[in-house]
């Protein structure tokens, strides 16, 4: 089939991520997981209802809820548009897919163009498209106890009677297994055929029980990291071929660093005298975007891990692809909260976070990647509320944030004072006079002692993040922001293991 000659029908799921997050309970955001990666699976099969003879190659891409297809002619374009979203809305009740057509064209030369002419035409259809509005609730209706957007159709005996909406039901039917995890332990069988560590039964209940394993006890993470400048890289791509070829192995890369890092920071857990649990659960792992939800403590590890290797790992890719002396990066954010924060809100911050991220990548012209976080310890969910009383360090680059972590390791390893620390951090929020007399009190104290260790340490971590003491007193910046409250917000979710890298 000739690829500039064909028809381009491309898919992407609607609101992939608020279907996902749209409730607290981890089994239905397992469940709501697991059945979009089925139905990733399926959609070849829709496709081939449609067009039976239709060839394997004819699939550009298929993974985290999109698919594009190439074929002969516009009847078949509309028929499998029809087919696939009929099947998706039939098996998420809520969730939709858009699916878009593209005609044969000869204006241009790359293939990968074509794909971002089809790419732009998806954006504006799903933007076009009026988001699904809540069905009315009557007063003798009850509303689902999991979401509380949809009226309740069926009544969980198992859980005290509960109430749930058909959407949530199926997505708890689902959330037994998750298809990511039996991935992962696919991944650590063929790293170690002996493995004895990890098993199928240790899936996460709730999140609590994520917390109950977690240091400080009771806190999560939740980590989303996503691919920069994509589009730049694909629309450079001549041939079909290349395009499949870049999108498998991104998509491989991807899963390959996120279960490395998961291994190596996520080991099985003791939750009490009889069993063990993963600290973590995979929600998202598709084409370039990751979402994990993780013990507190090895959150940020995690997310720097594989933010770190999928930059190394771009590299033989863009070889590959012909694209000398190029990477590709990642930009994340990273929130850690208690378990019993709503998810929903969490994943709100956390996409504020990540474009927080993008746009000191955009200003490094993503030649690195970054990563911003939160600690949330109130109520509230705006970002911005949350950080003005103190203008902290970050977005940090990978590489920062890196050393900001391998700081926090030294501080402890030399057991710095923690009552030092926070009497620093509690100054910032009376001024930044305050903040410098409190910084150079402490300063000060230290250098006099007989050790002097623990003054070097400080004084450093200030030099090392921009503070020059050239009559530019510490902890302020000269652009007068500063990592101090970065390093004691982040200090109880690091551990003093590990290597600096």
């Amino acid at each position: 089939m000739n690829e500039l000659t064909s028809w381009i029908v491309s898919f992407d799921t609607d609101q992939i991520k608020n279907y996902i997050f749209s409730t607290n309970r981890l089994k239905e955001i397992r469940g709501a997981s697991s059945l979009l990666l089925k139905l990733d699976r399926r959609r070849k099969k829709w496709i081939k209802n449609v067009v039976p003879g239709i060839n394997e190659d004819n699939i550009v891409y298929s993974a985290g809820g999109g698919t594009s297809v190439l074929l002969d002619n516009e009847d078949q374009a509309k028929k499998v548009i029809a087919e696939v979203s009929r099947n998706f809305l039939d098996k998420t009740v809520t969730a939709t897919i858009t699916g878009v057509l593209l005609p044969p064209t000869s204006i241009f030369e790359l293939f990968g163009q074509r794909m971002k002419q089809a790419g732009e035409q998806l954006r504006q259809a799903k933007e076009a498209k009026a988001e699904l509005t809540n069905l009315p609730v009557e007063p003798y209706l009850h509303l689902c106890h999991s979401c509380e957007k949809y009226p309740a159709v069926e009544i969980m005996a198992e859980r005290n009677n509960e109430l749930l909406c058909k959407s949530c039901a199926v997505k708890r039917s689902y959330g037994d297994r998750s298809e990511f995890y039996q991935e992962f332990l696919k991944y650590v069988k063929k790293q170690d055929k002996n493995n004895q560590i990890w098993k199928k039964e240790m899936l996460p209940k709730d999140l609590d029980t994520i917390g109950k394993v977690a240091y400080p006890p009771g806190y999560i993470g939740l980590i989303a990291l996503d691919g920069n400048h994509m589009g730049n890289f694909l629309n450079k791509l001549k041939k079909k071929e290349d395009y499949q070829e870049f999108s498998k192995r991104i998509n491989c890369l991807v899963m390959d660093q996120t279960f490395t890092a998961l291994k190596r920071y996520g080991q099985p857990r003791r939750l009490d005298t009889e069993s063990y649990v993963a600290p973590f659960e995979i929600v998202i792992m598709g084409g370039d975007d990751v979402f994990l939800i993780t013990a507190a403590d090895i959150a940020i590890e995690v997310a720097l891990s594989i933010a770190e290797g999928f930059e190394e790992g771009s590299k033989p890719i863009l070889e590959g692809a012909d694209m000398l002396q190029e990477k590709i990066t990642m930009a994340g954010g990273v929130v850690l909260a208690h378990a019993k924060f709503p998810i929903p809100a969490m994943y709100k911050i956390s996409e504020e976070l990540q474009k927080s991220a993008k746009k000191i990548c955009a200003e490094n012209k993503y030649q690195t990647g970054a990563l911003d976080f939160v600690v949330v310890s109130s109520s509230d969910t705006d970002l911005e509320e949350m950080r003005s009383p103190i203008p902290h360090y970050r977005p940090y680059l990978c590489k920062n944030l890196r050393k900001l972590v391998n700081y926090i390791r030294r501080f402890k390893k030399e057991e710095f004072p923690t009552s030092q620390l926070q009497a620093m951090y509690q100054s910032l929020f009376a001024g930044k006079i305050n903040a410098q007399l409190a910084a150079i009190a402490t300063l000060g104290r230290l250098c006099q002692s007989q050790d002097q260790k623990k003054y070097k340490l400080l004084r450093n971590f200030f030099k090392d993040f921009d503070v020059a003491f050239n009559g530019q007193l510490p902890p302020w910046t000269e652009k007068k922001i500063t990592a101090l409250a970065d390093l004691v917000e982040l200090y109880p979710f690091i551990g003093k293991e590990g290597e600096e890298k």
